[in-house]
């Protein structure tokens, strides 16, 4: 039976390797894609999906966190975001090729949830917004412009949910590999 939701693993190779061996279903939330990983998980049988949340800018980002530490949240260093903030697109196009799925959600709007801006199956582009923030560009410039060429008019971009929290970092990635076996 598949598990609806698949158990958050540490973005640890030690730790997500009993997963693989089981053949058990597991997530992995990273500022990173681990093409390695997602390579690893499709030779064993799985089902992988990179979901990639961004906003369009790093200090967006900080003032988040300072909302969340001035309630309590986790700490972070500014540096640190700016850090990851730049890190996390690095391999994102090669990270495309590697997942069943990849989709990119833009999460700048405040309290209006997360929009989708692109989803790709096999490595190709199958679903585009009409509109694209420019992180999503400078990574899939080219074949976000040629989508944009080829939308229907009338199409709308929306929030996948008015309720959508907030990630934790609002540059969280997760990687979600789903054992096709079923375990």
């Amino acid at each position: 039976m598949k598990e609806a939701f698949p158990t958050l693993v540490p973005a640890v190779r030690d730790q997500q390797q009993p997963f693989l061996n089981d053949r058990r279903s597991f997530a992995v939330e990273d500022i990173r894609v681990d093409t390695h990983l997602l390579d690893e998980a499709k030779t064993a049988g799985y089902a992988t999906k990179v979901l990639f949340i961004s906003t369009e800018d790093a200090n967006l980002n900080v003032g988040r966190i300072l909302v969340r530490m001035s309630r309590g949240g986790k700490p972070e260093t500014a540096q640190s975001v700016f850090d990851s903030y730049r890190e996390s697109t690095r391999n994102l196009a090669e990270g495309c090729k590697h997942a069943d799925e990849l989709i990119l959600y833009d999460n700048t709007a405040h309290n209006r949830g997360y929009r989708v801006v692109a989803h790709f199956t096999g490595g190709k582009l199958s679903k585009a917004a009409q509109s694209f923030p420019d992180w999503a560009a400078r990574v899939f410039g080219k074949e976000l412009e040629a989508a944009k060429h080829h939308a229907k008019p009338g199409a709308a971009d929306s929030p996948i949910s008015q309720n959508a929290r907030v990630a934790p970092h609002n540059y969280a990635r997760r990687l979600s590999l789903s054992n096709r076996g079923g375990k």
